[in-house]
C-alpha cells in the first residue's frame, strides 16, 4: 500500500528479513514536478496506486528516479521503462550501477522538485547522497541513516565503511540544515523533531 507520510509525499516499502527493516521509496509532488525516490519493488496495485497519483498530478509531471546511492538501484530499471523517465544517480556512483544511466548529478546541484544535493563523505558508496528540500524542511536519506527504532537513528554496521568514526563525523554537515523530517531510505522515518533525534545520535 502506498501512504500518504506528508502533504503531496507518499511512501511505500517492502520489508527485509535480512535487515529487518522496511527498504522504503517515495514519490513526491512539489514545486510543479514530481518524481521518485530510491524504489523498492512495487505490488501489482501498488503500481496502480502510483500511477494513479501520476493521473491525478498533470501539472506536475514526473521528471525522473533520484538515487541516493548505488545501492538503492532497487526498481529503477523496471520504473524508468515503465513511465519511460530517466534515472539521476551521483556522478561517484555512476560506473557502479547495474543498469546504465547518462543522467548525474553532483554534491550542490538543484534538482527536481526543489531538492538539493548534499554530498556525503566517507560513507558506504562515494556517491552517498542527502537530498534536501528547504521550504517543507525536509530531509532525505538513503543509507547515511537508518532508523530502527521510533524517532531514532543510528549506522550501518562498521564493517560497510572503511572508517565509521570518519563517517559519523561527517554526517555533522546534516546540521547545518533546517529540518523538521526525516525520510529514510532503510526503517522508520521520522515526520517530526527530526534533527533533533539526529543530533542526539551524533553526540551534538
Amino acid at each position: 500500500m502506498i501512504k500518504e507520510v506528508l502533504p503531496n509525499i507518499f511512501n511505500w516499502s517492502i520489508y527485509s528479513e535480512e535487515k529487518n527493516l522496511d527498504f522504503n521509496g517515495y514519490f513526491l509532488v512539489h514545486n510543479n514536478e514530481s518524481i521518485i525516490i530510491d524504489p523498492p519493488e512495487l505490488t501489482n496495485d501498488e503500481e496502480k496506486e502510483l500511477l494513479s497519483l501520476i493521473n491525478i498530478n498533470p501539472s506536475s509531471p514526473l521528471k525522473a528516479i533520484l538515487l541516493t546511492n548505488i545501492h538503492h538501484e532497487r526498481a529503477s530499471n523496471l520504473l524508468k521503462d515503465t513511465f519511460s523517465i530517466p534515472v539521476w544517480v551521483n556522478k561517484f556512483d555512476k560506473n557502479n550501477l547495474e543498469m546504465s544511466t547518462d543522467n548525474t548529478f553532483i554534491g550542490g546541484e538543484k534538482l527536481f522538485c526543489g531538492i538539493e544535493s548534499i554530498q556525503l563523505e566517507a560513507q558506504k558508496s562515494p556517491g552517498e547522497t542527502a537530498f534536501y528540500i528547504r521550504d517543507l524542511k525536509v530531509m532525505i536519506l538513503g543509507d547515511a541513516l537508518i532508523g530502527k527504532f521510533p524517532g531514532q537513528v543510528s549506522m550501518l554496521p562498521s564493517e560497510k565503511y572503511k572508517d565509521i568514526k570518519k563517517a559519523k563525523e561527517n554526517l555533522k554537515l546534516l546540521m547545518n540544515y533546517e529540518f523538521k523530517t526525516l525520510l529514510l531510505g532503510d526503517g522508520i522515518p521520522i515526520l517530526k523533531n527530526a534533527k533533533e533525534a539526529v543530533s542526539d545520535f551524533l553526540s551534538l
